[in-house]
């Protein structure tokens, strides 16, 4: 009878307490799905209203953010492990894409996704189809790989993962479309590894999947010189990196650890560079990123992008007279024609260079 009388009291005091928290609470949706929705129960449903009503009741529960966070923080700061099959906490507060689904960066890492020699073929063959086609409309192309966090800073991975595979997707493609193309392509690992050792700051995200700022000067810093624009050198005179404010990222997000995780990240800023009276003049994205620059470069540049291209907006937006940087999943022809530009750079990253095998300018 005590048990119930607590139980009862228990259920009775969390609603009241809800009744005056909830416009207080973070309610917001950390899992990258649609929440169940409430079931009215009908003819049609009547068999499935129990689950339907349950999944919704889960979704639904008082302090439902505030108990997973608790559970999450205890799994990550108690016992060093991640309630999500998609992120892997590293050493430091490192955290790693882990979503098979979603490019398989793991199996990028350790090299257990590689291509055949008739995939790499069909692959380039695609690419030069693209290539020729924007050729005819007088177009330069650029293909542009984002390196993967997890090679970058393999350091932090957990041990049983083992060092970076040496022979991997990304590599194979680069090296293919170098020996059997003439395609022109970028993949700034190079690049990004030198920054690494010559910088004190990291230059990417420890909880957010992509680089920061200061990766994205140097890929942008790559790209530009492939198309015959020098931007200072990270480590120049003229550079500064200038740290703001603590952040968190997509990663930490995912762990439900957003605020809890803040500590371990900064944003980023890169002064120095020749801006060319840079404007932004829209910013969506899913759709379009538009900056246009007086005394820049006069040529125009079309970017199909993922969300890499977000870090590296500010560098390349400010080199060429006008930049359009177009999301991959809402890019069509008819937008390019509209835009008329003459360089045209399909960049992905590492994780989805299987897009280069179908994706299609035309």
């Amino acid at each position: 009878m005590v048990l119930l009388i607590a139980f009862v009291l228990i259920i009775l005091l969390s609603n009241l307490i809800w009744f005056f928290a909830a416009k207080h609470l973070d309610s917001s949706n950390y899992e990258n799905r649609q929440m169940a929705a409430k079931p009215t129960l009908s003819v049609d449903n009547y068999k499935t209203f129990s689950k339907d009503y349950t999944a919704y009741f889960n979704d639904n529960l008082q302090f439902r953010n505030e108990l997973i966070t608790l559970n999450t923080a205890i799994d990550y700061f108690v016992y060093n492990r991640s309630f999500s099959e998609n992120v892997v906490i590293g050493k430091d507060n490192w955290l790693f894409y882990a979503k098979a689904g979603d490019g398989d960066p793991i199996g990028c890492y350790c090299g257990t996704n590689l291509y055949s020699d008739a995939e790499l073929q069909t692959l380039a063959e695609n690419c030069v189809r693209q290539r020729d086609f924007l050729q005819e409309q007088d177009m330069e192309f650029v293909i542009f790989i984002a390196p993967n966090k997890e090679r970058i800073y393999s350091e932090y991975m957990p041990d049983h993962y083992g060092r970076p595979a040496e022979n991997y997707r990304a590599l194979q493609v680069y090296q293919y479309l170098k020996e059997n193309t003439d395609l022109r392509i970028v993949y700034p690992y190079e690049e990004l590894m030198q920054a690494k050792k010559s910088v004190d700051e990291n230059i990417y995200f420890k909880t957010d999947t992509h680089w920061n700022e200061i990766g994205g000067y140097v890929g942008a810093a790559a790209l530009c010189k492939e198309l015959g624009i020098e931007l200072p050198s990270l480590t120049g005179d003229e550079i500064r990196i200038v740290r703001g404010n603590h952040s968190s990222g997509d990663l930490s997000q995912m762990l439900n650890l957003k605020k809890q995780l803040e500590f371990a990240d900064y944003d980023y800023t890169v002064e120095g560079y020749n801006k060319h009276n840079i404007v932004v003049s829209e910013y969506d994205f899913y759709e379009a990123i538009i900056c246009r620059a007086t005394e820049a470069d006069s040529r125009n540049i079309y970017v199909i992008r993922d969300s890499f291209s977000t870090h590296m907006v500010p560098y390349i937006g400010s080199q060429f007279a006008n930049s359009y940087l177009r999301h991959a999943a809402t890019y069509t022809y008819e937008n390019l024609v509209e835009q008329n530009p003459n360089i045209v750079v399909f960049e992905t990253v590492e994780r989805t260079v299987d897009s280069l095998m179908t994706f299609s300018v035309q």
